[in-house]
C-alpha cells in the first residue's frame, strides 16, 4: 500500500463523522490530492452505503467504478446496529480479509484513503 490512510471517527451518531469525510475528500481532491473515501462495514443498508452516496454528494460526482466495484463499501448489513451485532441478525460473519483486500486495491490508485467510522 503507498496510500495515506486515515480513520475519521466518533463516539455518536448524527456528529459530523459523514459530512467531515466527504468535505476532506472534496478538498484535497481540489488540492491535486488523489483521495477516496471507504466506510468498511456500513449497517442499515441494503446494496449500497448511504454514507458513501453523501460522500459522493458533497464531494459533487456521482458513484465511482470503485463503488460499483464495492471496494469503498466491502461489508453491507441491513440491520442498523452495531457491526457485530448487524453481522449476526443478517447470518453471516464480517469477512476481514476482504475489507483488507479492497483497502489494498484503493491505496494502489489513491494518494489518501479517508475511512469513515
Amino acid at each position: 500500500m503507498s496510500a495515506q490512510i486515515y480513520f475519521v471517527s466518533g463516539i455518536d451518531t448524527a456528529i459530523g463523522k459523514t459530512f467531515t469525510t466527504g468535505f476532506l475528500a472534496k478538498n484535497w481532491n481540489e488540492q491535486g490530492i488523489r483521495t477516496i473515501t471507504q466506510k468498511l462495514i456500513q449497517t442499515g443498508n441494503v446494496d449500497i452505503s448511504e454514507d458513501i452516496e453523501q460522500h459522493r454528494a458533497i464531494m459533487g460526482c456521482g458513484l465511482l467504478p470503485e463503488d460499483q466495484q464495492k471496494l469503498t463499501m466491502p461489508e453491507i448489513f441491513t440491520y442498523p446496529a452495531s457491526p457485530h451485532l448487524a453481522a449476526r441478525l443478517d447470518g453471516r460473519a464480517i469477512n476481514f480479509e476482504q475489507i483488507h483486500q479492497a483497502t489494498e486495491q484503493l491505496a494502489v490508485a489513491y494518494d489518501c484513503i479517508l475511512l469513515e467510522g
